[in-house]
């Protein structure tokens, strides 16, 4: 892992496209800033740029366009027992309905006990308290995601330059196992070559005054 998340020199940092970021997080915001700071030296760099862009340079309304991406209650009440289905989705309502956005949480949707009685207890906070909560949460998945972004494409540089030192190998290989041309052989070569602008009809003479 450490090999895979080392730093960039400057000429193999990544510069990070929209679609790649669009993968961390669904704010057009938070993408078109982190796009313009790239490319970062390392992971430690791009999550420490993100922190802060996420926390203090970020408008609400950036933080409502990524809340927008999350079907949180929706899988849970897929996974959730017969007898928690009807709560979950009347606590879902009532979430979404006072804060405006769906409940999302960074619990493990398998856990629907759990889930049931966060949303319960976050329906009780006000809209600034519930705020900083759900951004903090976001950025939780911000993070995961951009490692996970990261690692992957430490494996396609690290790819390409193994592909790269095999086609080198391989070319030197050939290069070696070439047949080298004996003395004979060069000059039986450069013989031919002078007959080629020889005119036969002339004498060497001849030739050689051309």
């Amino acid at each position: 892992m450490e090999s895979l998340l080392r730093e960039c020199t400057k000429e193999d940092a990544w510069k990070l496209e929209e679609n790649e970021l669009f993968i961390c997080a669904n704010s057009f915001h938070f993408i078109h800033l982190m796009q313009e700071a790239s490319p970062f030296s390392s992971l430690e760099h791009a999550t420490s740029f993100a922190r802060e862009l996420w926390f203090n340079n970020s408008p609400i309304r950036s933080w409502l366009d990524a809340f927008s991406a999350h079907r949180h209650i929706r899988v849970a009440i897929g996974r959730a027992p017969t007898e928690l289905i009807s709560d979950l989705c009347q606590l879902g309502a009532k979430y979404r309905k006072k804060f405006g956005f769906e409940f999302f949480t960074t619990t493990d949707m398998r856990h629907s006990h759990r889930i049931l009685a966060e949303v319960k207890a976050r329906c009780e906070n006000n809209i600034l308290v519930e705020l900083d909560i759900a951004s903090k949460q976001e950025f939780i998945f911000i993070e995961r995601k951009l490692t996970k972004l990261w690692e992957r494409l430490s494996e396609e540089k690290l790819q390409e330059d193994t592909d790269d030192i095999g086609e080198i190998v391989q070319d030197s290989l050939e290069e070696e196992l070439l047949p080298s041309k004996s003395s004979d052989e060069v000059s039986s070569t450069g013989q031919k070559a002078c007959l080629r602008d020889y005119d036969l009809n002339k004498t060497p003479d001849e030739n050689e005054r051309l």
